[in-house]
């Protein structure tokens, strides 16, 4: 079976099926919204040719599109892990131990607050136990992690393809 996936800015989420043995000819439409797969061939003998049955793949696209709108990195960086322990997502507490001179062994706990960037990358900002307290240690970790993802705009990474724009012509156009 030959698949061939051309993501071009007008096939997003589109590929196309060639197999000469099964006899196989159809445009696939392949998008996960939310966790959900949409997944529906679209035969080219179906649909009167090759032309047409991408013309029909990309309006069922466009109206899956339409419909599920893709996951917004802050939404995506607000999912409870099922590891969290701390009961906020992206905020945890650890300690970095060291040893004294005459063997001691001594923590120092922090509550961290991560995040990513705009650009993807990690942030994380630490406030220790000792300097402010648990609670407001804590509470500062929450609250600065908070404002990083305020200021987080767009679509989570996996999707931005699939984020409708309004082009020139005032189509729905998809982000390569």
């Amino acid at each position: 079976m030959t698949t061939i996936g051309d993501q071009s800015q007008d096939n997003y989420g589109l590929s196309r099926i060639d197999d000469e043995e099964q006899r196989a000819h159809a445009w696939r439409v392949s998008l996960r919204r939310r966790g959900q797969m949409y997944v529906k061939n679209f035969p080219d003998r179906k649909y009167g040719g090759k032309e047409q049955a991408q013309l029909a793949a990309a309006a069922f696209r466009d109206c899956i599109i339409a419909t599920y709108q893709p996951i917004t990195r802050r939404e995506t960086c607000s999912r409870k892990r099922s590891n969290n322990k701390s009961g906020i997502t992206g905020v945890c507490s650890y300690a970095k131990r060291y040893t004294l001179r005459d063997g001691t062994v001594r923590e120092n706990w922090y509550w961290e607050a991560n995040w990513p960037n705009q650009q993807g990358e990690a942030v994380s900002e630490s406030f220790s136990v000792k300097t402010y307290g648990n609670d407001l240690a804590r509470a500062m970790a929450i609250k600065t992690r908070q404002r990083g993802l305020d200021a987080l705009e767009g679509y989570f990474w996996a999707s931005e393809r699939g984020a409708p724009t309004t082009g020139n012509d005032g189509r729905p156009h998809f982000r390569t």
